[in-house]
């Protein structure tokens, strides 16, 4: 259930991928927060690499050490693309509660994969997922990059479903003659 503070999050979620988009690289951005309390923020660092991912560096950046948070915290992460297998597999593995995402991936997005015949631990540990927050202007930035992109894996029609959502989401939302 979308709260009074996640729009306002995925503001500076987009914001990251706007920073992202501004150096040529895909704009994932993403947000730890605890309440109205921002852990961190990252987006996606480095062209065509499958670490860098801006959960991965977000998780980096927030939980090194001996961290205190717990799933007490109440911790919700906000991400403009839908997480892909090792960012949700991940944050499974974190005190995060609750999953804020702009854009599904029709690509390679698993916020929504079943997780019934999961080992206990992740049985045990549900996080809640919203979903579509601020769709829209995500969906303009990657478009905007799809439009710039020297990458040859886009160019070349990588993700293409991806891609095709992408461009089905904009043109759904353009004003009608």
């Amino acid at each position: 259930m979308a709260q009074s503070n996640d729009d306002y999050m995925m503001g500076l979620a987009l914001a990251e991928a706007a920073a992202a988009l501004k150096q040529g690289i895909f704009p994932v951005g993403a947000i730890l927060s605890a309440g109205d309390r921002i852990l961190g923020r990252s987006h996606k660092t480095m062209v065509s690499n499958h670490l860098n991912h801006a959960e991965i560096n977000l998780f980096h950046q927030v939980f090194k050490g001996n961290y205190t948070f717990s799933r007490d915290d109440g911790i919700t992460l906000y991400t403009t693309l839908e997480p892909c297998i090792m960012c949700f597999g991940t944050m499974l593995h974190l005190p995060i509660m609750r999953l804020v995402f702009a854009m599904p991936d029709a690509y390679g997005g698993c916020a929504h994969v079943r997780l019934e015949n999961s080992p206990p631990r992740h049985l045990s540990r549900p996080v809640e997922i919203v979903g579509g927050v601020r769709r829209q202007e995500a969906c303009e930035l990657f478009a905007a990059f799809l439009d710039t992109t020297t990458e040859e894996f886009w160019l070349t029609g990588g993700a293409s479903h991806f891609q095709a959502a992408v461009r089905a989401n904009l043109h759904l939302n353009m004003p009608q003659d």
